[in-house]
């Protein structure tokens, strides 16, 4: 199972990296992008380090190399989070200018890692320790090496979940705001994972381990130690990733159903806002032939049925009204939106038929139609209202009897 996870995860992390640096878009690319590139590969590289044959031929080079790469690259993964928030949360030159300043204090961390390996002899790193059971007669080489580790990655995941935190708060989508809360998560998985690691190194100083744990990990909670040395780590870094490409990937399927449901609107629109704009062709926007995105014609077709709305407004019959909701009530859609949309485009459909003739006005005029002041400035909900009076405009059968007879006969049926 262990081999499973470490060794189809960096494959899978490699390919998503490959995917942010390689993929098209339109323009230039967003900021940031190549930190989240650089996000994945990394832990590519740091889960790489737990699979059994990348361990051994690392561990060939010399003992616990492997160790070594996967710690650097966990603390470059981190960095590369910490850039992908700053590009999220500060305009680039600023995001710039602080991710130098965490750049440097990646440098000073894997270098002093590096140097404090180097200096340790492979009689007394981590696996030989282990296997003579001496974990708390360590150098003072391997307690550098664990405090420069610790010390940064620990900087880096508040650094990520205060971010992270804040973003989340303002941002635009729900996608986004979904993905920055499992970052979040993520970052409170990999805190218990520093908090193993600063413990056991503070107690190795004194001579004594605090969370035993001598044995290689045979499951994701046994020994006891692998549920924060391991296990924590690795549901840290899935929610992180997760959390940090749930907007990517949530993101096309989100605006193609969006473009599918503004497709949609101007074709149930059509009908109605065709013979609503021939009577009053003043009503029409000016045309702008550079834009002819769906949600741009929506609007204006959503306003410009509005504004018919209201020119139409002397013309609301209130007898029509009555007879309609009469007859949607014989039919059992009173106080449904169906039943409201029908006696609106009753009440509509006769009020054009009035002006269009050159009619009196009316003495009493019909009311708003339910919740016209609620839906104001809210673009989808009058959408989902427009759409169901154009329906009921077209097909109901009471709409059509007061075009015909400017009354709702009691036989009529919706």
């Amino acid at each position: 199972m262990i081999s499973a996870i470490f060794g189809g995860m960096p494959v899978l992390l490699l390919a998503a990296s490959l995917y942010w640096a390689l993929r098209r878009r339109p323009g230039q690319r967003p900021p940031g992008t190549l930190s989240m590139s650089a996000f994945l590969a990394c832990f590519a590289v740091a889960f790489s380090a737990y699979a059994p044959a990348i361990r051994a031929l690392e561990d060939s080079i010399s003992l616990d190399f492997s160790r070594l790469v996967s710690n650097s690259a966990t603390l470059s993964a981190a960095a590369a989070v910490s850039s992908v928030l700053l590009f999220l949360n500060h305009p680039a030159p600023e995001a710039r200018r602080r991710l130098r300043v965490r750049l440097r204090l990646l440098a000073l961390a894997v270098s002093t890692m590096a140097v404090a390996f180097a200096l340790t002899p492979s009689s007394l790193v981590w696996s030989a320790a282990e296997a003579h059971g001496s974990l708390d007669e360590a150098p003072t080489s391997l307690h550098l090496y664990s405090l420069a580790y610790i010390s940064y990655l620990a900087y880096t995941v508040f650094d990520c979940l205060t971010q992270t935190w804040t973003r989340a708060r303002t941002a635009p989508r729900a996608s986004q705001r979904l993905g920055l809360r499992t970052t979040a998560v993520g970052c409170l998985f990999a805190l218990a994972y520093t908090a193993y690691k600063a413990v056991n190194a503070l107690a190795a100083v004194f001579g004594w381990e605090a969370i035993p744990g001598k044995e290689r990990c045979t499951s994701l909670f046994t020994p006891a130690n692998c549920a924060l040395s391991v296990t924590a780590p690795a549901i840290g870094v899935l929610l992180i990733t997760l959390g940090l490409t749930i907007p990517a990937a949530v993101w096309p399927v989100t605006r193609h159903l969006q473009r599918r449901w503004e497709l949609r609107s101007l074709a149930e629109l059509e009908p109605l806002w065709r013979d609503l704009t021939t009577a009053m062709p003043e009503l029409v926007l000016d045309p702008d032939t550079g834009v002819s995105e769906p949600d741009f014609l929506l609007q204006r077709r959503v306003i410009e049925i509005n504004d018919a709305v209201l020119t139409l407004r002397p013309y609301r019959s209130l007898a029509i009204q009555q007879a309609a909701t009469h007859a949607v009530e014989r039919n059992q859609l009173a106080g449904t939106t169906d039943g409201d949309a029908v006696i609106e485009a009753a009440v509509l459909s006769a009020a054009l038929q009035a002006m269009v003739n050159d009619d009196c006005p009316e003495v009493e005029q019909a009311p708003q139609a339910p919740g016209t002041a609620a839906r104001a400035g809210d673009l989808r909900a009058e959408t989902a209202w427009l759409r169901s009076v154009a329906r009921a405009y077209v097909a109901s059968d009471i709409v059509r009897t007061a075009v015909q007879h400017r009354s709702i006969p009691a036989t009529a049926n919706g």
